[in-house]
């Protein structure tokens, strides 16, 4: 089944993190846990599943507790229980929303005995697994299954992830009838969560007021507040007099807070689970809100390439053919023009032609190869060179010398070194009649550079000589990253570009 495939592989994520060698999740089933995913367990265990009534299972179902053996070859309060080769076990309980035990999870270890913190982390753990269970098909978890997720705020799929399951496990640690999820807090409620349906959202609008003082001093001093609710909200057959607000921080900042309603006071170290959850949800939601933001701005940065790229390749010769078409127009409008003119005239637009077909077939490798794995960067820098030098007709010698481990160079320092090549490697196409062109990268008091030269005839020296529009797109693009971009000239001794950009941005 792909519910039981889904739940194997959370089973072989925990035993990563958790450094354990073996592990089990089961359902209930009558008077047996039925096995749902393992790893380690011999098969005969696998088909046979556990006795409800002894062992580790039947203790954790009577007592529904997480059941730790630290070593010793019996169960706590408990007989002789031998563990073989591993000693070390820690069974926590899968709860449905009354608080019922509808099955297990064991991890199992050769070496040392759970931490405390381990035990904790072990427990959210437990909890999701409940809820994705309940939502599987592997089992039937009517409380669990009746829970009511609804996104109001335009957040992206991937924190929207992270936020339910922050949300999912909150309530498996608390049972608690109603959370509110304000993201950010003061304007549209983006999240809700109720085991019950949509009939308490009305102990949400009841409180608002009351409560946004208290979301407030939350996110203000980035620290859970507890309160006691003025009178009792209405919902059928719960009684929420009580509230805890959490706020979701990652380092100095706070991304959001929790409302939880409850019907009881929290103990201490559900408190205590919930902080840690909270904890590792801020850094999350944040590592993924950057993540997003560097894609974006990744996005941006392949655009003004491609534009780049369209600029110095397609546009300019489809400008030369509609000159070519616009001066044949012209010759025979007037009536007076020889065969020989109109074959010159096709010839050249046959030739504009083809260099903007194999140029588009190039731009589109271009974005083919952005998609896929990259190469190394001499590699590609070369590949590029000589993409660009197939589009000519002239014969010029390349040659290409790193002087700089590449992994040292940051990507997108790379980018930018391969568009300020293929534009300057353009303009000697198009200008210099060159027979050679040497390209060096290297670093220099802690700037990483990139040089290209070619031996063709050059311009009177003009200082900074200017090559079109091109080069002084990519002149800002270097400004961006802190760089100077700068272009030597000399009559029949050629032009050299060269860019230097701080290394790491320093």
């Amino acid at each position: 089944m792909e519910g039981e495939h889904e739940i194997q592989k959370v089973l072989q994520e925990a035993l990563r993190g958790f450094h354990a060698s073996s592990g089990t999740i089961a359902v209930l089933c009558g008077e047996r846990f039925r096995v749902v995913a393992s790893v380690g367990l011999w098969s005969g265990r696998v088909r046979k599943g556990f006795s409800a009534k002894k062992g580790i299972a039947g203790t954790v179902l009577r007592e529904k507790r997480t059941v730790q053996i630290d070593g010793k070859r019996t169960l706590p309060g408990h007989s002789s229980f031998p563990r073989g080769r591993e000693p070390y076990a820690l069974c926590l309980p899968l709860l449905t929303g009354s608080g019922e035990v509808f099955g297990f999870l064991s991890l199992n270890r050769k070496d040392q005995a759970f931490s405390g913190e381990e035990i904790v982390s072990a427990q959210l753990l437990a909890w999701e697994v409940a809820f994705r269970l309940g939502g599987s098909g592997i089992t039937k978890v009517p409380e669990l299954e009746r829970g009511l997720l609804v996104f109001l705020g335009g957040l992206s799929e991937d924190v929207a992830s992270i936020l339910r399951r922050t949300v999912v496990a909150a309530f498996a640690a608390t049972r608690a009838p109603l959370l509110v999820l304000l993201v950010p807090p003061f304007s549209e409620v983006p999240l809700v969560f109720s085991p019950w349906g949509d009939t308490l959202f009305s102990s949400w609008e009841e409180n608002r007021n009351t409560l946004f003082p208290a979301v407030r001093e939350a996110w203000q001093r980035k620290r859970p507040l507890f309160l006691e609710l003025g009178k009792e909200p209405r919902g059928p057959g719960h009684s929420l007099r009580f509230a805890a607000i959490y706020p979701l921080v990652s380092g100095q900042r706070v991304l959001g807070v929790t409302v939880l309603f409850l019907e009881r006071p929290l103990a201490e170290k559900v408190k205590d689970a919930l902080a840690l959850l909270f904890g590792l949800s801020g850094v999350l939601v944040e590592n993924r809100l950057l993540s997003e933001a560097a894609e974006a701005a990744a996005c941006r940065q392949e655009r003004l390439r491609i534009a780049q790229e369209i600029h110095n390749t397609l546009t300019q010769d489809l400008a030369g053919v509609e000159l070519y078409l616009e001066v044949l127009r012209r010759k025979l409008s007037s009536g007076n023009v020889e065969r020989r003119n109109i074959l010159v005239i096709l010839e050249r637009v046959g030739a504009a032609v083809h260099r903007c077909l194999l140029q588009s077939r190039d731009v589109l490798r271009t974005l083919w190869e952005s998609v896929e794995e990259r190469k190394g960067f001499a590699e590609t820098l070369v590949q590029v060179l000589e993409h660009r030098l197939a589009l000519g007709t002239q014969k010029i010698h390349h040659k290409v010398t790193m002087r700089i481990p590449e992994y040292l160079v940051p990507l997108e320092i790379r980018e930018l070194f391969l568009q300020v090549a293929a534009e300057a490697l353009n303009n000697t196409l198009k200008y210099a009649q060159a027979r050679n062109v040497v390209v060096k990268i290297g670093l220099s008091q802690g700037k990483v550079y990139l040089l290209f030269h070619d031996d063709g005839q050059g311009m009177e020296e003009t200082g900074e000589s200017k090559h079109g529009h091109g080069l002084d797109l990519l002149r800002e693009q270097v400004l961006l990253q802190r760089g100077v971009l700068r272009v030597r000239s000399k009559r029949n001794r050629g032009t050299t570009v060269k860019v230097m950009v701080p290394l790491y941005g320093k």
